[in-house]
């Protein structure tokens, strides 16, 4: 079953726990990295600096949570930071297949506010997943999802807002707030239009995804390139996302010249869901994330040597909003073990 990081109290704190309880995980992501940050160690510190001033600016408690990190697992500030900015310091090499599905109140059989994502990246990287759940002073309690020492946290606050999210990659990036401390700054907001401001920073550096929702039931999608931004709404519907750019005025921003498969698989979650349509059940996501139409460049993907991918499914989320829980696997959704952890 995924770890669970239990903690609280400061940003340093908080960091300080979660580096001393995952140590290895981290220590071997640390080692990992390196092969797949196509970029030599002199141009890795010439490009890292302004990504890192731009966060000290813009999030210095979320730097003094990697701080604490640092501290905790024995593996250097400076390693952890480009770990969380490897998509920023490596924008030419296209981004990994995630997909997201947000679920409204008529859409579910019992009125809940849903939400999904699913995980993807190299092998080996299931290995180094876990689950926080923390009491921050200042900041609403949360759980979330995440990995390797990453900010990328999935995840639920006490406050009743819920993030997840998926890459896009912008032709129109520049040093800024890499993507992952984006998400960790919207773990502590306590209103969508907080999540909603952050996700929009005009000092964030990168193309993402963001799918928000809180307990009342007001879900969007913020699509997100180095300078513009889109919104879109799902009123009493439903939203999902894969690794395209889906708004008309963002569109000509996308880098990758083949988003078929991204496309594909925005699709078939969308099929599904409409399938299913106000009977959804935390199950029931569970369930689309696990799908295998397609295979092996499906929902769920899987490693080689059962498919020729070189990347995969790493973990799964789901997310029950007004209850603030979460349910979190490392590995394919489709055979993992799930972790249910509540606020």
């Amino acid at each position: 079953m995924i770890p669970l990081v239990e903690t609280g109290g400061t940003p340093w704190a908080i960091g300080h726990d979660i580096g001393r309880a995952m140590r290895d995980q981290l220590r071997g992501a640390a080692a990992s990295s390196r092969a797949e940050i196509d970029l030599p160690d002199a141009a890795i510190a010439v490009h890292v600096d302004p990504y890192l001033e731009a966060t000290r600016r813009a999030a210095p408690e979320i730097v003094a949570e990697l701080d604490g990190m640092a501290a905790g697992s024995g593996v250097p500030a400076e390693t952890l930071f480009v770990l969380n900015a490897a998509a920023e310091l490596n924008q030419a090499a296209g981004v990994f297949a995630c997909t997201v599905v947000g679920v409204t109140q008529a859409g579910t059989s019992d009125g809940r506010v849903l939400l999904a994502h699913n995980e993807d990246a190299s092998a080996g990287w299931a290995d180094y997943a876990y689950v926080v759940k923390a009491e921050p002073d200042g900041a609403p309690a949360f759980a979330a999802f995440t990995y390797a020492g990453l900010l990328l946290h999935q995840g639920v606050n006490a406050a009743g807002l819920a993030s997840v999210g998926n890459a896009l990659s912008a032709r129109d990036a520049h040093p800024g707030v890499p993507k992952l401390f984006q998400y960790r700054r919207i773990l502590a907001e306590t209103t969508i239009e907080g999540a909603i401001r952050v996700a929009t920073d005009p000092a964030r550096a990168f193309g993402n995804n963001h799918l928000l929702a809180n307990a009342e039931g007001d879900l969007f999608d913020v699509e997100v390139s180095g300078c513009d931004w889109s919104l879109l709404h799902a009123g009493n519907g439903f939203l999902a996302h894969a690794n395209h750019f889906v708004s008309s005025k963002l569109v000509h921003l996308d880098c990758d010249d083949d988003l078929l498969n991204s496309r594909l698989r925005q699709a078939r979650v969308e099929r599904l869901v409409d399938a299913d349509w106000g009977t959804i059940t935390v199950d029931g996501l569970k369930g689309i994330v696990a799908d295998h139409s397609n295979f092996p460049k499906s929902v769920c993907k899987h490693h080689a040597p059962e498919s020729d991918l070189d990347y995969g499914t790493i973990g799964g989320v789901v997310i029950d909003v007004g209850d603030r829980a979460l349910w979190a696997c490392a590995g394919n959704p489709c055979r993992a073990e799930w972790r249910e952890v509540r606020l």
